[in-house]
Formats: structure tokens, sequence, C-alpha cells
């Protein structure tokens, strides 16, 4: 117990000595994370889309797409039962 009372006894020493940023400068530095992140992301955005677009591409022009769809609907089999347990050890 008396290793946790001096590790606290030094982080609160230690966090009296730090110099903290102004407000103005937070602000500053907050306003450029997120413009980057926004810059970052429509970038990171725009070419998820070329990529997604050239892939699509790539797919069409090697088949070509049937006007008339057909629907397939699958069919459901049931699971098969357990037999009783006493029919199972006769």
């Amino acid at each position: 117990m008396q290793k946790i009372i001096n590790f606290l006894k030094e982080v609160a020493v230690i966090f009296k000595s730090i110099t903290w940023s102004k407000k103005d400068a937070l602000i500053q530095m907050t306003i450029v994370v997120i413009s980057i992140s926004i810059v970052i992301s429509l970038i990171l955005g725009g070419f998820d889309y070329l990529f997604t677009e050239s892939i699509g591409l790539f797919g069409n022009s090697k088949t070509t797409k049937n006007t008339t769809e057909q629907s397939v609907t699958p069919t459901m089999n049931p699971l098969p039962t357990v037999a009783s347990t006493s029919e199972t050890f006769k």
C-alpha cells in the first residue's frame, strides 16, 4: 500500500512541473487536428471511390449483363429428426 501512496505523490509532483498550453493555443491546435483529419478522410474517400469504380469497370468489361434477370428462390430442406433414445439403443 505504501508503494501506491508514494507513486501517487510522485505523480502529483510531476503534474505540478508540467507547463500547460494556453487556451488560445489549445483551440488553434484542435482546429488544425480537425482540419487535417477532414482533409485526409476526403483524400482516402476519393481513392476508395476511384478504386471501387475502376474495379466495377473491370468487372463489367469482361461479362455482359443479362437484361432479363431471373429470381432464384432457394429450396429449404427440413432438418433430419433425431430418433428417440429408446429406439437408438435397441
